[in-house]
């Protein structure tokens, strides 16, 4: 990677980076047309009653354990764990999201940084989910700090597409983003520590899985 980790991950971060999350919404569109998110508070509420608590619990223990991988250099273990995102990811809607902006971001990284091990997953695993090759972007930061990136991609995303959903103004929104994220970074170190035991959501997943039927939309998922 380049000399500097700490600009590639600003640039890895930047919302001009291609990686195509903008075309999603996480399953929020879906629940704003089923009445679920609202307003501000309601937005407020889903963010930390129902993201936050998965990424503490699942996503962010994942990560720790991907970052690890990538740093060893395990192209195995990210296979694995590829594998292991496939079996929770229940909604069909949901995996393909994480591929598509998996896809999208391997491509480029392996554009950037064209080292063997990064082309040989890539040639393993055209259609990796985006949180193994977030991983994978990241590894020559700490962990602590490259998980804090993940976390924020998912966090922000929601809030973005959040602006397209619902009557919003980018301050409140802001707002919302910044008290969401000192909840989330109070608790993220403890959660690298935890074993990954998974977060039972299934209002945001039937609305993931509703979505792909909905007469109209504005996001792929």
């Amino acid at each position: 990677m380049i000399a500097d980790p700490l600009l590639w991950l600003l640039q890895a971060n930047d919302s001009g980076y291609p990686s195509g999350a903008y075309a999603h919404s996480s399953g929020l569109e879906e629940m704003v047309a089923c009445g679920a998110v609202s307003d501000a508070r309601e937005l407020e509420q889903f963010l930390q009653r129902q993201i936050v608590p998965a990424l503490l619990t699942f996503e962010v223990p994942l990560f720790g354990r991907a970052h690890a991988a990538a740093v060893g250099m395990d192209r195995d273990a990210l296979l694995a764990l590829d594998a292991e995102l496939d079996a929770w990811r229940i909604p069909a809607e949901l995996r393909d999201a994480s591929r598509r902006i998996g896809s999208q971001r391997l491509e480029l990284l392996a554009t950037l940084d064209a080292s063997p091990f990064i082309s040989g997953l890539r040639n393993a695993c055209p259609r990796c989910h985006h949180l193994v090759v977030c991983a994978l972007e990241l590894a020559a930061l700490p962990v602590a700090q490259a998980a804090r990136a993940y976390a924020y991609q998912a966090i922000a995303g929601l809030t973005s597409a959040s602006l397209k959903l619902i009557r919003i103004g980018q301050s409140a929104c802001q707002q919302i983003l910044r008290r969401t994220l000192d909840l989330l970074g109070s608790q993220l170190d403890a959660a690298l520590l935890r074993e990954p035991d998974g977060w039972f959501n299934p209002m945001l997943e039937i609305a993931s899985l509703r979505h792909a039927r909905a007469h109209a939309r504005l996001f792929i998922s």
